[in-house]
């Protein structure tokens, strides 16, 4: 049987490559917790390989790692959309009700759009983003507690909301010029 512990180097490498191309998990908590994933699952099914060539079993030990971080992007991702999912109207605050002029229902109407225009951009977003987005502006939390809740830095947290705040100007332009 191989021993999956010389292979460390290896799996971290193609940890990096596919925490690239699916979610960038830039925490060093979540790259270690899904390295000892990846060789939990390689060492309860490495006897499937023991007869392999080495490039055989590097292949195999490069599958495990995509199917894992494609796993944890999408938990992540669902995790997102969960939080991004309370910026329906019955979970805003009262005092974020939108206002309405009864006089005049197209005011309603054209608020009722831009909220559902910030909703639609807001979805676009990377989860890491949407996440941040939803707990600053929808749960008022401060970045440090965001931070917490997370477990990341409040550095990090800045940069998100930074870049989501960003993106979401570009997206949103011609309904808030």
């Amino acid at each position: 049987m191989r021993d999956i512990g010389n292979y460390q180097s290896q799996i971290a490498l193609f940890i990096g490559e596919f925490c690239h191309i699916y979610y960038w998990h830039s925490q060093p908590e979540d790259r270690q917790d899904i390295t000892i994933e990846v060789a939990l699952i390689a060492h309860q099914r490495c006897g499937e390989m023991d007869e392999k060539s080495e490039t055989e079993f590097r292949a195999w030990l490069h599958e495990i790692t995509k199917n894992v971080v494609r796993n944890w992007s999408r938990r992540e991702a669902k995790s997102a959309r969960n939080l991004v999912g309370s910026l329906d109207d019955e979970h805003l605050p009262n005092n974020r009700e939108l206002p309405s002029e009864p006089h005049r229902p197209e005011t309603d109407l054209f608020l009722r759009e831009e909220l559902a225009a910030v909703r639609n951009a807001v979805s676009e977003l990377r989860p890491m983003h949407q996440q941040v987005i939803a707990l600053f502006y929808v749960q008022e939390l401060t970045e440090r507690e965001i931070a917490k809740r997370l477990g990341i830095r409040p550095g990090t947290v800045k940069s998100r909301l930074h870049s989501a705040r960003k993106q979401l100007k570009i997206r949103l332009k011609r309904y808030f010029e």
